[in-house]
Protein backbone atom coordinates (compact mmCIF):
# COMPACT_ATOMS: atom_id res chain seq x y z
CA UNK A 1 0.00 0.00 0.00
CA UNK A 2 2.73 2.48 0.93
CA UNK A 3 4.71 1.58 -2.17
CA UNK A 4 1.73 2.13 -4.46
CA UNK A 5 0.89 5.46 -2.85
CA UNK A 6 4.50 6.58 -3.14
CA UNK A 7 4.66 5.63 -6.79
CA UNK A 8 1.37 7.40 -7.52
CA UNK A 9 2.59 10.57 -5.76
CA UNK A 10 5.92 10.51 -7.58
CA UNK A 11 4.16 9.86 -10.88
CA UNK A 12 1.74 12.73 -10.29
CA UNK A 13 4.62 15.02 -9.37
CA UNK A 14 6.38 14.24 -12.63
CA UNK A 15 3.23 14.89 -14.66
CA UNK A 16 2.24 18.00 -12.70
CA UNK A 17 5.50 19.76 -13.40
CA UNK A 18 5.57 18.66 -17.04
CA UNK A 19 9.14 17.43 -17.16
CA UNK A 20 10.95 18.44 -20.29
CA UNK A 21 12.61 15.67 -22.24
CA UNK A 22 16.21 16.08 -23.25
CA UNK A 23 15.63 15.09 -26.86
CA UNK A 24 19.08 13.50 -27.05
CA UNK A 25 19.66 10.02 -28.40
CA UNK A 26 20.56 7.17 -26.10
CA UNK A 27 24.09 6.87 -27.46
CA UNK A 28 26.75 8.06 -25.08
CA UNK A 29 28.79 10.94 -26.35
CA UNK A 30 31.08 13.29 -24.53
CA UNK A 31 30.31 16.86 -25.48
CA UNK A 32 32.54 19.89 -25.15
CA UNK A 33 30.32 21.30 -22.39
CA UNK A 34 31.32 18.48 -20.02
CA UNK A 35 27.84 16.98 -19.66
CA UNK A 36 27.69 13.33 -18.67
CA UNK A 37 25.28 11.09 -20.59
CA UNK A 38 26.38 7.63 -19.51
CA UNK A 39 28.46 5.65 -17.06
CA UNK A 40 31.15 5.34 -19.76
CA UNK A 41 31.83 9.06 -19.43
CA UNK A 42 32.23 8.99 -15.66
CA UNK A 43 35.59 8.55 -14.00
CA UNK A 44 36.06 4.84 -13.42
CA UNK A 45 37.12 5.11 -9.80
CA UNK A 46 35.67 7.84 -7.57
CA UNK A 47 34.09 11.25 -7.95
CA UNK A 48 31.14 13.58 -7.57
CA UNK A 49 28.48 14.47 -10.11
CA UNK A 50 26.33 17.59 -9.99
CA UNK A 51 23.07 17.15 -11.87
CA UNK A 52 20.13 19.39 -12.71
CA UNK A 53 16.98 19.22 -14.73
CA UNK A 54 14.38 21.64 -15.96
CA UNK A 55 10.62 21.46 -15.85
CA UNK A 56 7.60 23.68 -16.15
CA UNK A 57 4.58 24.08 -13.90
CA UNK A 58 1.50 26.27 -13.87
CA UNK A 59 1.93 29.31 -11.61
CA UNK A 60 5.28 28.01 -10.36
CA UNK A 61 8.94 27.42 -11.16
CA UNK A 62 10.25 23.98 -10.20
CA UNK A 63 13.92 23.31 -9.46
CA UNK A 64 15.92 20.08 -9.24
CA UNK A 65 19.54 19.60 -8.18
CA UNK A 66 21.35 16.38 -7.34
CA UNK A 67 24.83 15.76 -5.98
CA UNK A 68 26.07 12.20 -6.29
CA UNK A 69 29.19 10.84 -4.63
CA UNK A 70 30.20 7.59 -6.32
CA UNK A 71 32.92 4.98 -6.41
CA UNK A 72 33.44 2.29 -9.06
CA UNK A 73 29.95 2.78 -10.54
CA UNK A 74 28.22 2.61 -7.15
CA UNK A 75 26.38 5.57 -5.63
CA UNK A 76 27.69 6.14 -2.12
CA UNK A 77 25.59 9.20 -1.27
CA UNK A 78 22.82 11.03 -3.11
CA UNK A 79 21.80 14.53 -2.03
CA UNK A 80 18.81 16.00 -3.81
CA UNK A 81 17.26 19.42 -3.50
CA UNK A 82 13.94 19.66 -5.28
CA UNK A 83 11.21 22.17 -4.96
CA UNK A 84 9.00 24.84 -6.33
CA UNK A 85 8.88 28.62 -6.20
CA UNK A 86 5.50 30.33 -6.52
CA UNK A 87 3.53 33.34 -5.37
CA UNK A 88 0.42 31.12 -5.22
CA UNK A 89 0.03 29.73 -1.69
CA UNK A 90 -2.31 26.96 -2.93
CA UNK A 91 0.47 25.65 -5.20
CA UNK A 92 2.95 25.80 -2.33
CA UNK A 93 0.47 23.97 -0.06
CA UNK A 94 0.02 21.21 -2.64
CA UNK A 95 3.74 20.59 -3.01
CA UNK A 96 4.46 20.89 0.70
CA UNK A 97 1.77 18.29 1.44
CA UNK A 98 3.06 15.94 -1.27
CA UNK A 99 6.67 16.22 -0.09
CA UNK A 100 5.68 15.64 3.53
CA UNK A 101 3.58 12.61 2.59
CA UNK A 102 6.42 11.03 0.61
CA UNK A 103 8.91 11.83 3.39
CA UNK A 104 6.65 10.17 5.96
CA UNK A 105 7.29 6.77 4.35
CA UNK A 106 11.01 7.07 5.12
CA UNK A 107 10.78 8.37 8.70
CA UNK A 108 11.97 5.12 10.29
CA UNK A 109 14.64 4.35 7.68
CA UNK A 110 18.08 5.27 9.00
CA UNK A 111 20.39 7.06 6.56
CA UNK A 112 17.46 8.32 4.46
CA UNK A 113 17.10 11.89 5.68
CA UNK A 114 14.47 14.29 4.40
CA UNK A 115 13.51 17.82 5.29
CA UNK A 116 10.66 19.86 3.85
CA UNK A 117 11.29 23.59 4.14
CA UNK A 118 8.66 26.23 3.42
CA UNK A 119 9.02 29.98 3.28
CA UNK A 120 6.85 32.72 1.82
CA UNK A 121 7.28 31.74 -1.83
CA UNK A 122 9.17 28.44 -1.92
CA UNK A 123 8.91 24.82 -0.82
CA UNK A 124 12.12 22.78 -0.81
CA UNK A 125 12.46 19.04 -0.33
CA UNK A 126 16.01 18.30 0.81
CA UNK A 127 16.90 14.60 0.81
CA UNK A 128 20.12 12.76 1.56
CA UNK A 129 20.45 9.00 1.09
CA UNK A 130 23.61 7.36 2.38
CA UNK A 131 23.71 4.18 0.31
CA UNK A 132 26.86 2.97 2.07
CA UNK A 133 25.00 2.63 5.38
CA UNK A 134 21.30 2.32 4.53
CA UNK A 135 19.52 -1.02 4.92
CA UNK A 136 18.97 -1.81 1.23
CA UNK A 137 16.38 -4.52 1.99
CA UNK A 138 14.29 -2.06 4.01
CA UNK A 139 14.59 0.51 1.25
CA UNK A 140 13.44 -2.02 -1.35
CA UNK A 141 10.56 -3.06 0.90
CA UNK A 142 9.33 0.55 0.77
CA UNK A 143 10.02 1.29 -2.89
CA UNK A 144 9.80 -2.09 -4.57
CA UNK A 145 12.42 -3.66 -6.77
CA UNK A 146 10.93 -2.67 -10.11
CA UNK A 147 12.26 0.60 -11.59
CA UNK A 148 14.73 0.96 -8.74
CA UNK A 149 18.39 1.94 -8.96
CA UNK A 150 19.44 -0.97 -6.74
CA UNK A 151 21.37 -3.59 -8.70
CA UNK A 152 23.01 -6.55 -6.97
CA UNK A 153 22.39 -4.94 -3.57
CA UNK A 154 24.10 -1.64 -4.47
CA UNK A 155 22.87 1.72 -5.78
CA UNK A 156 23.91 1.68 -9.43
CA UNK A 157 25.15 4.95 -10.91
CA UNK A 158 24.53 3.59 -14.40
CA UNK A 159 20.86 2.86 -13.66
CA UNK A 160 20.41 6.26 -11.98
CA UNK A 161 21.89 8.04 -15.01
CA UNK A 162 19.64 6.07 -17.39
CA UNK A 163 16.51 6.97 -15.41
CA UNK A 164 17.59 10.59 -14.94
CA UNK A 165 18.28 11.06 -18.63
CA UNK A 166 14.69 10.03 -19.42
CA UNK A 167 13.43 13.15 -17.59
CA UNK A 168 16.02 15.49 -19.08
CA UNK A 169 18.59 15.50 -16.28
CA UNK A 170 22.09 16.64 -17.16
CA UNK A 171 25.17 15.96 -15.08
CA UNK A 172 28.70 17.33 -14.92
CA UNK A 173 31.59 15.89 -12.99
CA UNK A 174 32.89 18.18 -10.26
Amino acid sequence: MKKNSLLVLLGLFIFIVGCSQSGESNTATTSNDGKIDSIDEVSASRGTLHCTRSATATNATPFFEYTIDYKNGEILRLHSIEGITSEDSAVLDEYEDAYKKISSYYTDLKYYDTDVIRNSNKVTWDTTINYEKIDINSLLALEGEEDNIIKDGKASLEVWLELAKKVGTTCVEE
